[in-house]
């Protein structure tokens, strides 16, 4: 079968990897005129950790991550909500989590493909299928013929608007401002995944290089609305000065920020020779650090379903059969956990009191998709 790619993102470079380790050809299509990762940092959880090793891939987590050494959530106001220490979590799971910089995984992934399998500069731009291809348009005139296209593009995909224009991304109401800064975090936060929260803010940080720290920052907002970084460092003045200090020692040309979107779930995950993955099947927000990590689960899935030999009319369904009911779980759970983080009022006490006395239900929550 003829299998290509639109999209080089982790999701569309790990179903790459995984085809091509097993002796299957395909090739990937990026719309961008070089190849490149974009976003600061990432958590890898014990779910895509264990993927990237049957990948060939583990060594970049060895050699160029942070492993963390405990999460902790704390209210902006100072008291700990939740410490989950890792090390429980790598006996439990085999791995815990590790931080890294997106480039890091990104040039790793692009580096396991045969060489000159992925091409560059070709935008999508129209779709069509018959009985045995589907055909990909690109905007420089191209056409591409093909048995299966997996589209890869992440949120914003081209190929789920032109086969499924009436699946529509849906506003949190949130900007999330991310920055990348040479200072470390305190001693005692060095080598822990840290989320603040607080009224209508959150603040997440972690080191992804023994001299860069990676920090998020979703701020409820009007659409288009934004901000400045003296505005960021107004908006967090009532958190603690951890937070002050890596805002302020941030260069703005190393902050940017993004509309927190995410999808309803998708009756379908593929349409005639076209198969979604990633982010273009279920956009999710940050929250559960959970969105490339079930895109690298969904490109081992849909790898595995095809390797079996099946036609698609029952690879395609099976992919999205095992992987749906998880996926939308996560959307749907990372949605709320944003919610209650930026909780007001008698929401937010309630919040610290339930996470105070049954810690364990926010461990469950949190740790529900590292099998």
């Amino acid at each position: 079968m003829k299998i290509d790619v639109i999209g080089a993102g982790i999701s569309g470079l790990a179903f790459a990897r995984a085809m091509q380790q097993a002796g299957v050809p395909v090739e990937v299509h990026e719309a961008a005129p070089e190849l490149r990762s974009i976003g600061g940092g990432l958590i890898v959880p014990p779910n895509s950790a264990r993927i990237l090793d049957r990948l060939g891939l583990g060594s970049v987590l060895d050699t160029q991550s942070v492993p963390v050494k405990d999460m902790l959530i704390l209210d902006a106001k100072g008291p700990v909500l939740y410490r989950r220490d890792q090390h429980d979590v790598a006996r439990q799971h085999g791995r815990g989590l590790h931080a890294i910089t997106r480039t890091a995984l990104h040039r790793a992934l692009a580096g396991s493909l045969t060489p000159g399998s992925i091409h560059t500069r070709q935008r999508l731009t129209g779709l069509t299928h018959d009985a045995h291809f589907v055909t990909a348009e690109f905007a420089s005139g191209e056409r591409l013929q093909t048995e299966l296209l997996v589209a890869a593009e992440g949120r914003v995909s081209r190929a789920r608007a032109l086969l499924m224009p009436e699946a529509q991304l849906v506003s949190t109401g949130q900007i999330a401002y991310r920055g990348l800064t040479r200072i470390e975090p305190l001693a005692e936060y060095r080598n822990s995944f840290v989320e603040y929260w607080g009224q209508g803010r959150r603040f997440t940080f972690f080191r992804i290089a023994p001299d860069l720290t990676y920090w998020h920052a979703p701020i409820l907002s009007a659409p288009g609305e934004t901000r400045k970084k003296t505005d960021l460092l107004r908006e967090y003045r009532d958190f603690p000065d951890q937070v002050i200090e890596l805002i302020a020692h941030t260069q703005d040309e190393h902050i940017n920020s993004v509309e927190l979107n995410d999808i309803d779930p998708l009756p379908h995950w593929y349409r005639g020779r076209v198969a979604l993955i990633g982010d273009a099947a279920h956009a999710t927000t940050p929250n559960l650090v959970q969105g490339a990590a079930q895109a690298i689960q969904d490109a081992h899935v849909l790898a595995e379903q095809l390797l079996t030999g099946q036609p698609l009319s029952l690879a395609l369904p099976a992919y999205q059969a095992a992987r749906e009911r998880t996926a939308n779980d996560m959307v749907a759970q990372a949605r709320q956990i944003g919610q209650i983080g930026q909780a007001r009022g008698v929401g937010r006490l309630l919040r610290n009191l339930t996470m105070k006395i049954s810690p364990e239900l926010a461990r469950q929550r949190i740790e529900a998709f590292y099998e």
